[in-house]
């Protein structure tokens, strides 16, 4: 059930609506590679054969997945409990433009990702790039999926984006844009110069303290956060978190936290209509999209 209200689009300057089309056709795939590994019954890496595909009606007719090629998923491996917990998370995604690569990260789809998300305490963070910033921190539950990626992996794959001179556009859905933010600087260490590096984000929340900003700030690389301002999760954690990037907000009341959050039926629907965010369809579409968010 919703409740219909709706606010257009606020679109800020170089902000580009086909580029955050894209990315959030590259998180719903991402986010159906979470599903299908939850359907096989969670199984290992080495066990697990992803099929690519994208069950969301906004964006699956648009982007045929004949026309892409994808490399994945990649995984985090992170303890809680005293368990070891070991989740797909990212995918890299080549399309019909062949100078850009997309990296996108999953939102949170289980109870586990769910419990790291509550993990609010600051804790120290340290910069994969020089800073005279000192003493940052970030989310304790965030940094810890993130260190939980292998990173020889991941800086391997960059380091071959970086020397091709590709475009890499970083983008994630909630918990994945707070890895998609925290990979950033991970990009500018492989050597790749932040005027080829777009981060385009949706439903992200907040990834560390003042200092955290000001070190992201200086890395210089362009930076959106596409927000449903019903959402609650962007809002969160609360001060003295802050965001970065600049915001793209939307306003599309549904009645439950569920729709506000949700990375097709919400976010991917305001990308295909701007002026009138809100989806009266709503219902249908989230019977039709697989993805299950994990929600406060």
């Amino acid at each position: 059930m919703s409740d219909g209200d709706g606010t257009p689009l606020q679109i800020p300057p170089g902000y580009d609506l086909d580029i955050a089309r894209t990315c959030s056709f590259v998180v719903n795939v991402a986010c159906d590679m979470c599903e299908q590994w939850k359907a096989d019954g969670k199984p290992s890496a080495g066990r697990f054969s992803w099929t690519p595909s994208d069950s969301c009606p906004i964006t699956s007719p648009v982007f045929p997945l004949d026309d892409w090629t994808f490399r994945g998923p990649f995984w985090s491996s992170f303890i809680l409990d005293d368990r070891l917990i070991s989740e797909p998370f990212a995918i890299f995604a080549y399309g019909p433009d062949s100078t850009t690569v997309f990296l996108a990260f999953r939102g949170s789809q289980t109870d586990d990702d769910f419990i790291m998300d509550g993990k609010t305490k600051l804790v120290p963070y340290s910069p994969p790039t020089k800073s005279p910033i000192t003493d940052i921190q970030v989310e304790h539950g965030f940094r810890d999926v993130f260190n939980g990626l292998d990173h020889g992996t991941f800086m391997g794959e960059l380091s071959i984006i970086a020397n091709s001179g590709k475009r890499l556009i970083v983008t994630g859905h909630s918990l994945g844009s707070a890895l998609a933010t925290l990979t950033v600087p991970l990009a500018r260490a492989a050597a790749i110069p932040s005027t080829k590096i777009l981060h385009c984000n949706q439903a992200s929340p907040k990834v560390g303290a003042s200092k955290f900003k000001d070190y992201y700030g200086d890395l210089d690389v362009q930076t959106f956060r596409l927000v449903n301002t019903y959402d609650e999760v962007p809002k969160l954690p609360p001060f003295p978190y802050e965001a970065v990037g600049v915001e793209a907000p939307f306003g599309a009341k549904y009645s439950s936290e569920g729709e506000r959050h949700n990375p097709c039926c919400s976010y991917s629907y305001a990308l295909f209509n701007p002026t009138a965010p809100y989806n009266p369809g709503i219902d249908t579409c989230m019977d039709r999209s697989k993805p299950e968010m994990r929600i406060p």
